[in-house]
């Protein structure tokens, strides 16, 4: 079974706090010109996007300048990290999956906080979990087959602390060159309504010149 992991962009959607979300205006229509169409205004880290490195390192590669393997997973470890608001995905939670993230080339990072995002879109946004520096360090370091990875939450880093610059920075290779590419604010609730692995998963970006990230469609099947 084919599964969405990402979200519908939605102008009401959630987003960092402060941060602008996708702006849609229809610009033709059928009754008036024949056809329809329509014109988005869509910042690049609102909805399910994917981290380049240059996010936060300026000497990092794009999202559009890493290779197509970034992009393409057959390997895939979705671990159980149960989180609440707030609460920091640490080293110690990571290592509890030592053996199923030294196998993977993604790895997808399940605390459950994406089934709250309809429901309290506002603690969603602004005391969701995070990485912890540790964190970051520890797979940037320790599992040099792993290629990206994604998390069930808004972000890397979380609008209520200060550790997010230092998180984002040592996973996108500020410190040792060594980056990891972030799928952020995904939508893994199929993950736990089925046990079944995912076999694989294609992660699709907007391909736009110039910019750190972009917005992904995240296909897997069970």
């Amino acid at each position: 079974m084919k599964v969405y992991l990402s979200y519908l962009l939605d102008e009401q959607s959630v987003v960092w706090p402060g941060e602008p979300t996708v702006r849609i205006r229809q610009t033709t229509s059928i009754a008036q010109d024949g056809y329809n169409s329509f014109e988005a205004t869509l910042p690049n880290h609102h909805g399910t996007h994917m981290d380049g490195p240059r996010h936060f390192n300026p000497n990092g590669p794009s999202l559009m300048e890493l290779p197509i393997e970034y992009f393409c997973f057959d390997h895939v470890a979705a671990i159980d990290v149960p989180k609440s608001k707030g609460e920091g995905v640490t080293q110690d939670d990571l290592k509890a999956w030592e053996p199923e993230i030294r196998n993977a080339d993604l790895l997808l990072i399940k605390t459950g906080f994406c089934l709250q995002r309809d429901t309290q879109p506002r603690v969603y946004e602004s005391e969701g979990p995070y990485l912890t520096p540790e964190a970051c360090q520890y797979l940037v370091e320790t599992f040099p087959d792993l290629r990206a990875i994604g998390l069930d939450f808004l972000s890397v880093g979380s609008p209520a602390n200060q550790l997010s610059k230092r998180a984002h920075q040592i996973l996108f290779g500020c410190h040792n060159g060594k980056f990891l590419p972030a799928i952020e604010d995904m939508d893994l609730k199929p993950l736990f309504s089925s046990r079944k692995p995912l076999k694989w998963v294609v992660v699709a970006p907007l391909r736009l010149s110039g910019i750190d990230s972009s917005q992904v469609t995240v296909i897997g099947e069970l």
